[in-house]
């Protein structure tokens, strides 16, 4: 019981320190701490404590990496983008729509939630000041859409979900259930930014100006055409010819550099190494909390603290109050999830997926806010220093406010009606 309660306590003291410590990667001190707890606690030898280190997540992660690092290295992602701006054909309210779709399917389709937004930021920041459109409502269309995307089995957070899924025993294709909802509940939150937008330019008079915002488009190079074929591919061996999403990953990636479509040196820098890190050591802490006792003593205590009436709105709020000052993917998804299906067996809840989509729509809903990286991104691409001042509030109270959005969304749609 001793050595449960110290496991335990320490993935929280882990978590608080991230919140505070933002340099210090709280996967390396998780990784460190379930050895001290392994080792000298539950005299474990270390082998056996990184036996829960999750081999097929890493390779998987640095897999997708891999493959879409490449795809943004040779130009690939940046001319689609300029393809899709190129739509609206000068309808400026139009725009917000805009960012919001091409951030969901550029996270979707594998570069994730960062990547669409730190590729996207620039230009639509650029396009919101040219068209006089509030920077605030494009950075949270951009944040939203990004984050709704984000749990494609295709991105580094759906990979994430992915062996979270299969580490608690749930059937993996269920990935595009937990996608799919987070999608929309998430959205939710985008569609009201934007009414929201849509009648304050009525109110004042807002015309979308006549002139058109497209851009000139570099064709396609033989590389980057390369590049689409190969993440089609991909993403066709994996949705219809139902080929392991990891050997897919791992087989793209490298008939990708034998192609020579980018610079392996370059492409690997890029890959998300700090995230990966984090994902993996809280990983090993969490495993070894189960052989200890500590994920069951936790599961206890929430069920005996709240009701299933409301668990999953209570999962959403709590999980969105810990992301608005820690990683998301790499924290409070490895944190949180594991204790689902213990959560549900005490409180004899029989299907565990709604409570796996509170955690991921709570834990992504509040990274609006300018303490995550998809909000610092969507401030830092604006030039003027007074309007990043007043976009720091409004995004700060925006993203925190999700946190209790999330719980009366998981609660109207997850609680209610399951």
């Amino acid at each position: 019981m001793f050595t449960a309660i110290v496991s335990i306590s320490a993935l929280l003291i882990i978590v608080i320190i991230s919140c505070i410590f933002t340099r210090l990667n709280p996967g390396l001190l998780a990784l460190l701490t379930a050895l001290l707890i392994g080792v000298f606690m539950a005299d474990m030898s270390t082998s056996a404590v990184l036996t829960g280190f999750p081999v097929q997540l890493f390779i998987l992660l640095v897999a997708m990496s891999t493959v879409f690092g490449i795809a943004q290295k040779n130009g690939t992602l940046d001319v689609i983008t300029h393809y899709a701006v190129n739509l609206i054909k000068g309808k400026a309210l139009l725009l917000p729509l805009l960012v919001f779709c091409l951030a969901f399917l550029l996270s979707a389709l594998g570069p994730g939630n960062i990547a669409a937004a730190a590729l996207l930021a620039p230009m639509t920041m650029n396009l919101a000041k040219k068209h006089k459109i509030s920077p605030l409502v494009v950075a949270i269309m951009l944040c939203t859409g990004a984050n709704a995307g984000a749990f494609s089995p295709f991105s580094p957070t759906g990979v994430v979900a992915l062996g979270l899924l299969e580490q608690i025993n749930v059937q993996t294709s269920l990935i595009w259930v937990v996608f799919g909802a987070s999608a929309v509940l998430q959205s939710l939150s985008a569609l009201g930014a934007y009414a929201i937008f849509v009648v304050r330019s009525k109110k004042r008079g807002y015309v979308a100006e006549k002139a058109s915002v497209s851009i000139e488009i570099p064709r396609l190079e033989k590389r980057q055409k390369l590049s689409l074929f190969a993440i089609a591919t991909l993403i066709i061996g994996v949705i219809i010819l139902k080929v392991p999403l990891v050997l897919m990953a791992v087989g793209t990636a490298v008939v990708m550099f034998i192609l020579d479509l980018a610079e392996e040196d370059e492409v690997l820098a890029g890959v998300p190494w700090s995230t990966i890190q984090m994902v993996t050591g809280i990983a090993v802490l969490i495993a070894l909390m189960e052989k200890t006792g500590g994920l069951d003593l936790a599961t206890s205590f929430i069920a005996n603290t709240t009701s299933p009436a409301i668990i999953n709105a209570v999962l959403a709020f709590v999980s969105g109050a810990v992301s608005a000052y820690s990683s998301s993917s790499g924290v409070v998804l490895p944190a949180f999830v594991p204790l689902v299906p213990g959560l549900a067996e005490k409180m004899q809840i029989t299907t565990i997926i709604p409570m796996v989509i509170a955690v991921a729509v709570g834990s992504h809903m509040v990274d609006v806010s300018p303490l995550s990286t998809l909000g610092a991104l969507a401030i830092a691409a604006v030039e003027d220093k007074k309007q990043q001042k007043r976009m720091f509030s409004w995004l700060m109270a925006w993203g925190m406010g999700m946190s209790v959005v999330a719980g009366i969304v998981a609660f109207v749609f997850l609680d209610l009606w399951f």
